[in-house]
């Protein structure tokens, strides 16, 4: 009858969630989740609204290749081998992204994330005290473990519902930072969001049956609950914060105030700030586009991507450097993160891929 309270450990799946691998939004209360809403735009108007001002990198135009999909994907494979090895700090793009989009802003569920994380950390210790009780020899009182079973199903269910909206969203950046959440889960070999939210809700229906002398349903598919309870001990990682360093642009307008040619590039780079912020704005209705608007402006997003490492390679060859805030926000996150400037681009760029073959639903 103990045996499911006895396997999970002295701890449940969501209070000892490992936050390295769990959420690539920066909160201060330790995470930050934000969802949208949606409608529909023809291809026709995005291109409209986006073609007329926004242009591929500076370097693609030296060389003379063509703006097509193709040459970007090349230039962003070319340059993750190159460009991100000179780097000590991130691209402002997916996590690091100075730009949010309204839904982003406005919404919610960030809150709603941070204040269900702490509760279950604040209601742990009911769960505790059955392992001690079980540990002591002592059959916990049924009515006290449907109370915990209960509470435990209620944050899965909580939980899911969020991650379901992030994932279902209208809103291109809270569905980019959906997967990246994931994607940088999987690469560190962490927990993800998913499977917490899988496990928690399972550990509450099972000891909810177990307190009332039923069978214990079979663990979701593709969740080993013997490996979840040995992932996050206690006292290991723990919860830990996200870069308290703000979110930034890495550079000021004084930044290219020392050549005439910096001074060049610091027009290029107004241009692209500018037209990066258009773009994620515009992403509030990405789910709304048919299948050639939400691979138009992904090949955008990918463009701006590749656009932005060519500007961090040419500050970088006239000596310009990032302001201290930018790099303090790098140096955090990829501390907590353990990836590097490179991991983190191939992590970005693949999660845009992803999302492209998703819009193709003969990819699927």
């Amino acid at each position: 009858m103990n045996s499911l309270i006895q396997s999970l450990g002295p701890h449940t799946a969501l209070a000892s969630w490992n936050s390295l691998g769990a959420m690539d939004l920066r909160l201060k209360t330790r995470r930050r989740i934000c969802i949208c809403s949606s409608k529909r735009v023809l291809v026709c108007a995005l291109a409209g609204i986006l073609a007329p001002s926004f242009t591929v990198s500076r370097s693609l135009q030296r060389r003379g290749h063509p703006t097509s999909r193709e040459a970007v994907e090349a230039e962003v494979v070319q340059r993750c081998q190159s460009d991100e090895d000179q780097f000590d700090y991130v691209l402002p793009v997916g996590p690091a992204c100075p730009f949010r989009s309204e839904m982003m802003v406005r919404g919610n569920f960030e809150q709603d994330l941070a204040m269900l994380h702490l509760n279950a950390a604040s209601k742990s210790g009911e769960f505790d005290a059955l392992v001690r009780q079980i540990a002591a020899g002592i059959q916990p009182d049924p009515r006290q473990k449907k109370k915990v079973g209960f509470d435990l199903k209620q944050q899965g269910d909580h939980l899911k519902s969020l991650l379901d909206d992030m994932e279902d969203a209208v809103d291109f950046q809270v569905i980019e930072s959906y997967h990246l959440m994931e994607l940088k889960a999987k690469k560190m070999g962490a927990i993800s969001a998913r499977t917490v939210e899988k496990m928690t809700s399972w550990q509450g229906t099972g000891i909810m049956a177990e307190a009332d002398g039923m069978m214990v349903p079979p663990p979701p598919i593709g969740v080993d609950p013997v490996a979840l309870s040995k992932a996050a001990p206690a006292g290991r990682g723990g919860w830990q914060s996200q870069p308290n360093a703000p979110r930034v642009l890495p550079f000021e307008e004084e930044s290219f105030l020392i050549s005439p040619e910096a001074r060049l590039l610091g027009a290029e780079y107004a241009k692209l700030s500018k037209e990066h912020g258009e773009l994620v704005n515009f992403g509030g209705k990405f789910g709304d586009f048919d299948q050639a608007g939400k691979e138009f402006y992904i090949d955008k997003m990918l463009e701006v991507t590749t656009r932005w490492s060519s500007l961090l390679s040419d500050t970088r060859r006239l000596g310009i450097e990032p302001v201290r805030p930018y790099v303090a926000f790098s140096q955090e996150y990829l501390g907590q993160s353990g990836l590097s400037p490179q991991d983190f681009r191939e992590m970005v760029d693949e999660v845009h891929q992803l999302l492209r073959r998703k819009a193709d639903p003969t990819s699927r």
